[in-house]
């Protein structure tokens, strides 16, 4: 093992310790552990300052969004947006708690097509944490879930991570809908099985609450609309249809017009939602005061993952610990490699990001398999469902967002505790259903 792989395989593992343990601020684990592994590879001040600029440069926008979107869906919840919804879902749904999770995973699918991983847990966790609480069903079972409706919308064709994929097989026309194409099957199934698990935690969730409420009053778990009160000075029913169409627009623009930044979309959204809402200038500055509170310390958080990022993968350590990797597997495995892989995927990206899981692991691989015959298709295909990067912020730092977003209720730690084996078995779920169907194969 290469001197550069030891220090990243080092580091990464104290960043998830510390961060697991609670041992430090992810501010100072994302700030401070990444430059003590740059100089330790011999990286001048130059070439850190360069690793930063890069690093912070690809988490500068989800940073941005977030300084928007965030203080917009406070805003529409001040207003009595949010619980408008629940009141007119209420008056056509007998609402239970396999309802409310199946109800999760369709509302974060739908929301996710978009390709936004921040706009899923935005729109999910706001709209339905007030029925979760009503129900009193756990917390952490809406942020797992959303995650999940997150994860099956992956490999959408104008997603991210099948634009990166299909760059590596530039020889095939349309080489996104090619490998969406390839997956769908595997997806069709991967999804019916997804909903079970969702009816599967709603019924547990209800045979537990009846039993902890066998003693007490039966009726305190039942929604009613009565129970739903807005806020005396900020709700703005008036406006509510207003609001939704606003809503509605900005998420389309999401959708439709991806050359747009997505935080210049919701900055326009906020700015016009306060406007009309609250016009006056002192309440505005009252408000965003308010939400500004929100926003830390979990944006700088977000921004300084760029850090990890930068140093990882423009210091070389990430290529060193590829190489690595590849190399510990016999070479009587070698035409299995990019299965193995696959299989151990979820605890990888624990020290992986998504670029460097797909712009460096991925070619490596692909190349490796050309010399048994594998086609580079079917490599990228099974290695593509990387679902553990929606276990740690390195990866994917939204994450944070959908923990915040609950108030306190459930923190990173618990999150990646409860989520850790669930979304490792729905990976080798996912594999296991591409070799039957031959998808991987």
């Amino acid at each position: 093992m290469s001197y550069p792989a030891i220090i990243g395989f080092v580091m990464m593992i104290v960043i998830v310790w510390v961060l697991l343990k609670q041992k430090t601020s992810t501010m100072f684990a994302f700030t401070v552990i990444p430059i003590i592994g740059a100089i330790l590879v011999g990286a001048s001040p130059t070439q850190i300052g360069n690793y930063l600029t890069k690093g912070l440069g690809m988490t500068t926008p989800v940073a941005l969004i977030m300084l928007f979107s965030l203080p917009y869906f406070l805003l529409m919840a001040d207003t009595g947006f949010f619980n408008g919804i629940v009141r007119r879902i209420l008056k056509h749904i007998n609402l239970s708690p396999v309802v409310l999770t199946c109800l999760t995973l369709l509302v974060a699918m739908i929301t996710g097509f978009d390709v936004s991983i921040t706009s899923i847990y935005l729109i999910t966790i706001p709209l339905l944490l007030p029925f979760y609480q009503k129900l009193h069903m756990k917390p952490i079972i809406l942020v797992f879930l959303t995650t999940v409706g997150a994860i099956n919308t992956f490999d959408v064709p104008w997603s991210a991570r099948m634009l990166r994929s299909a760059s590596l097989i530039p020889n095939i026309p349309g080489g996104a809908n090619h490998l969406f194409s390839m997956m769908f099957p595997t997806q069709v199934i991967f999804t019916v099985l997804l909903f079970a698990m969702a009816a599967f935690l709603g019924f547990r969730e209800q045979k537990r609450i009846k039993k902890e409420c066998a003693t007490t009053d039966m009726t305190a778990g039942k929604v009613d609309i009565s129970d739903i009160v807005d806020d005396p000075e900020l709700a703005r029913p008036k406006f509510f249809w207003i609001n939704v169409t606003l809503t509605v627009l900005v998420i389309l623009a999401l959708c439709l017009m991806p050359s747009v930044p997505s935080y210049y979309v919701f900055a326009f959204g906020l700015v016009i939602a306060l406007a009309y809402n609250f016009p006056d200038l002192k309440q505005q500055n009252k408000l965003l005061k308010k939400y500004a509170a929100s926003l830390l310390p979990i944006m700088p958080a977000i921004l300084l993952s760029g850090v990890v990022v930068g140093v990882m993968q423009y210091s070389g350590m990430m290529k060193a610990m590829v190489n690595t990797l590849v190399k510990i597997i016999p070479s009587s495995m070698g035409p299995w490699v990019y299965i193995i892989i696959a299989v151990f995927s979820t605890p990888l990206m624990f020290i992986f990001t998504n670029d460097t899981w797909y712009y460096v692991l991925m070619p490596i691989v692909v190349s490796l398999m050309k010399a048994y015959g594998v086609p580079s298709d079917i490599v990228i295909i099974t290695l593509f469902m990387n679902m553990g990067a929606l276990l740690t912020p390195i990866a994917q730092p939204q994450i944070y967002i959908g923990v915040d977003l609950t108030h306190g209720a459930v923190d990173l730690s618990q999150y990646v505790k409860y989520a850790f084996i669930p979304i490792w078995g729905m990976s080798l779920v996912w594999i296991g259903l591409g070799l039957l169907t031959g998808a991987f194969r």
